[in-house]
């Protein structure tokens, strides 16, 4: 054995020793610590929405604000799962202290704080409660409603990224099976004796070659059968039944894949695992994988504004993401700001239509703030516009004068756009001709002008050039770009835990209000410093 020093002493060790008075939970737990803060708003949060979910009668019940603050404080901690919260709730001694000594184990976790706070079922409850924290929030004047940096990020979806179905494959085993069942119908028609019978003066070429009806093939199939009962060649009875079983098969087949189809909508295809979730290219550029477009947008880099949509481009999720934060926020917003993808003609309206001041940015914005795009004479942009003539003068003085004017429909989201078509009187000798006009030589120069987008566009240049919006722009990619990154990094959520839009909305509206209450559990310590 090893020599001990004399000179060494230590504090007292006694393992299991027993204690008269045991020290205080309240003690315990530092003055500024983060489960102060989480205690401290939701002890003021309206959560009468939260309780009218109880049916009543039975046994006691939790009590719902009890594991809210537990439900929020393990999402600060990063604790997203039931069984983990239920865990922390026997071992960690800041829940001792938040849920006043409780422990509901992860079944009542999971249907409590699950079923009615990250479910579809208390989706509303939901957003009641975020609306309360930003009530907390405005009152306390961390903040004003007056600035909202909006911007989207993808998240995962808890599905598995080989079981994706896909709209255009459904489409191409759907027309095969419906050929499939043409074919089957000729055969079974050439058995037919008694062929008016069955299709009176109509032949089976007259279904043509689109889609065959379940009710055409449903009847086919009971008609066949009545015949089989008649036959009494054997040979002639088996192949009727065997072409009988196939057309039922192939109906079959074509039924799933149109199934298929309305399921994605109009989505390029889903997830088996979890149906909501859409295919989207993640960030890395590299995968395309299940998951949601998440939009939101902040202020002073608390999120005020959620909202969750299977569809990949953000231009045209915002008209739905602003109508849904509409009922979240408890002041409408004056400023809104955000990015290129977001400035089209139908947005641009939305916001004049609702008195809010905006501030996005239209494709080519930056590209116009360079040299090259402002000495570049030949974009139409450049050309002179006349409003007295309603023409448009080329660098060679030549009049483009209106040809024709049209409605274009918009893909993804059914709004039209009224174009409108210019064309030169003359472009033949123009020394500029190779430089401007990009048709086959001899054809004149054609712009398509749509007026209404190119007013918004000015109005925006006007907002986005000023001071103020400089610093907006300047401060958009600090504000919501550190939200998502809080989230993704330092609270590690990038992946869904529940399945279905409504419930992925909840969980998500759950992270957001746990990203707030750490960035304000961040201000108080920066105030007390």
């Amino acid at each position: 054995m090893g020599k001990i020093k004399k000179s060494v002493v230590f504090k007292e060790y006694t393992p299991g020793q027993l204690l008269l008075l045991p020290p205080s939970l309240e003690e315990l737990i530092p003055q500024a610590h983060l489960v102060r803060v989480v205690n401290q708003v939701v002890e003021r949060m309206d959560i009468s929405e939260l309780i009218n979910l109880y049916e009543g009668g039975g046994t006691s019940a939790y009590h719902p604000r009890m594991l809210l603050k537990v439900l929020l404080y393990a999402y600060c901690m990063k604790i997203y799962t039931g069984r983990k919260i239920a865990c922390a709730l026997a071992q960690d001694i800041h829940f001792f202290w938040l849920s006043g000594m409780s422990r509901p184990d992860f079944r009542t976790i999971n249907r409590r704080s699950g079923a009615r706070f990250r479910s579809g079922k208390a989706k509303d409850a939901i957003q009641v409660l975020f609306s309360s924290m930003l009530v907390f929030l405005m009152e306390h004047g961390y903040i004003r409603m007056e600035n909202y940096f909006c911007d989207g990020s993808t998240f995962s979806a808890d599905a598995n990224k080989h079981k994706m179905v896909w709209k255009k494959n459904a489409q191409r085993y759907k027309a095969s099976a419906e050929q499939k069942c043409r074919q089957l119908l000729k055969e079974i028609d050439a058995l037919n004796a008694v062929e008016d019978a069955a299709y009176g003066n109509k032949d089976l070429e007259e279904y043509g070659p689109g889609p065959i009806s379940q009710q055409v093939i449903a009847d086919q199939i009971e008609q066949l059968n009545e015949k089989v009962k008649g036959l009494t060649s054997k040979k002639t009875k088996r192949k009727a039944q065997g072409l009988g079983k196939k057309l039922a098969q192939a109906a079959d087949r074509a039924r799933q894949y149109d199934d298929q189809i309305q399921t994605a909508g109009a989505r390029s295809g889903y997830n088996l695992t979890d149906p909501d979730a859409s295919a989207i290219m993640m960030k890395n550029k590299v995968e395309v994988l299940p998951a949601y477009n998440v939009l939101a947008g902040c202020e002073d880099q608390f999120i005020t504004g959620i909202s969750l949509h299977q569809n990949t481009h953000d231009g045209t999720c915002f008209k739905e993401h602003v109508t849904q934060i509409s009922a979240q926020q408890p002041a409408p917003v004056e400023n809104i700001i955000a990015d290129s993808i977001f400035g089209t003609e139908e947005n641009y309206e939305l916001l004049e239509n609702k008195g809010i001041n905006s501030y996005l940015k239209f494709p080519w914005f930056h590209g116009e703030q360079k040299k090259k795009y402002q000495n570049t004479p030949f974009l139409k942009d450049n050309f002179h516009y006349d409003t007295a003539w309603d023409t448009y003068t080329c660098p060679n003085n030549q009049t483009l004068s209106l040809q024709r004017s049209c409605k274009q429909t918009h893909k993804r989201t059914g709004y039209q756009s009224q174009i409108k078509e210019y064309e030169c009187s003359s472009c033949a000798g123009c020394p500029f001709y190779e430089r401007c006009c990009k048709s086959e030589q001899g054809a004149n120069r054609i712009i398509k002008v749509n007026q209404k987008l190119d007013n918004y566009k000015q109005q925006a240049r006007v907002n986005l050039n000023s001071q103020k919006g400089f610093q907006l722009r300047k401060q958009r990619s600090i504000e919501i770009e550190t939200c998502f990154g809080d989230i993704k990094a330092n609270m590690g959520f990038r992946r869904f835990h529940l399945r279905g839009l409504k419930k992925v909305t909840a969980e998500f509206t759950l992270v957001a209000m746990a990203h707030n209450l750490r960035k304000l559990h961040l201000k108080q310590q920066k105030a007390a410093a």
